[in-house]
């Protein structure tokens, strides 16, 4: 297994599954791609540079709590009904964007001394630093400001806890793992109030007028349950009709 870990192709999955938030720009697939992009990186400093055994899971324990905090606040809002992926053109943009940082990464990064890091795991941690940076610079609310502080302590934890595997090192960076979550979680809810102005006028009496009830966690989940259902829904039908389509434009052979 530690050939695995080890080996290029492992590298390039975990630099894959860093990049494709950026260019999906969908908090959906943001939030389980840092919990893998953990999983890896935990997986590489165990068994290539002989990381105790507790640290890669707790490393990984404290990333789970800060994703689930995110995920409470963004329940709470509007974003988990709005589609923040954007047109076809600011996808391409981000494509464009990534494929010249790899190029800057994979040619600077020679010049750039890491101690202890091998090659390939070397470009992996530049690579994360380096998407990090570029969510920090795209990122237009706390939601992905806050993605982009905890893929960007993700190597930095790695690496600080491999050099010097001490709990007076590992836990402060656990806990500002966290406070970083909080954070962002709360400027979320910030952002919420301030960009979804209220001016339906309340029904319940105990409320202002003009004052709406935020969603509650239940609602938020059912909502973001109904539109992945609608999506998995839309996806398959749309298959069902192409391929029923191309059976009836085929020509007969008798």
């Amino acid at each position: 297994m530690v050939e695995f870990w080890s080996s290029g192709a492992f590298h390039l999955i975990l630099g894959l599954a860093a990049a494709l938030p950026i260019i999906l720009w969908d908090w959906r697939f943001a939030l389980p791609s840092l919990l893998v992009v953990q999983l890896g990186t935990g997986a590489i400093f165990g068994s290539v540079y002989a990381l105790p055994p507790p640290w890669p899971a707790v490393h990984l324990g404290v990333l789970v709590f800060a994703c689930l905090i995110l995920l409470l606040s963004i329940l709470q809002t509007r974003t988990v009904q709005v589609d923040q992926r954007g047109e076809f053109s600011s996808i391409l943009f981000r494509t464009l964007v990534l494929a010249i940082a790899s190029l800057l990464v994979w040619r600077a990064s020679g010049g750039i001394p890491l101690p202890l890091l091998d090659g390939s795991t070397k470009h992996l941690m530049l690579w994360l630093a380096v998407l990090a940076l570029i969510t920090l610079g795209l990122a237009e609310t706390a939601l992905f400001g806050g993605i982009a502080l905890l893929l960007w302590l993700i190597p930095i934890q790695s690496f600080i806890s491999a050099l010097f595997p001490s709990p007076a090192v590992i836990v402060p960076l656990g806990i500002l793992e966290l406070l970083v979550a909080l954070s962002c979680s709360y400027l979320l809810l910030v952002d919420d109030n301030i960009m979804w102005p209220d001016e339906v006028a309340a029904t319940d009496p105990g409320l202002p007028l003009g004052v709406q009830r935020r969603l509650t966690i239940a609602a938020g989940v059912r909502v973001l349950w109904h539109s992945l259902t609608y999506w998995a829904y839309s996806l398959i039908d749309r298959r069902q009709h192409n391929t029923a389509r191309k059976g009836q434009m085929a020509p007969d052979h008798d």
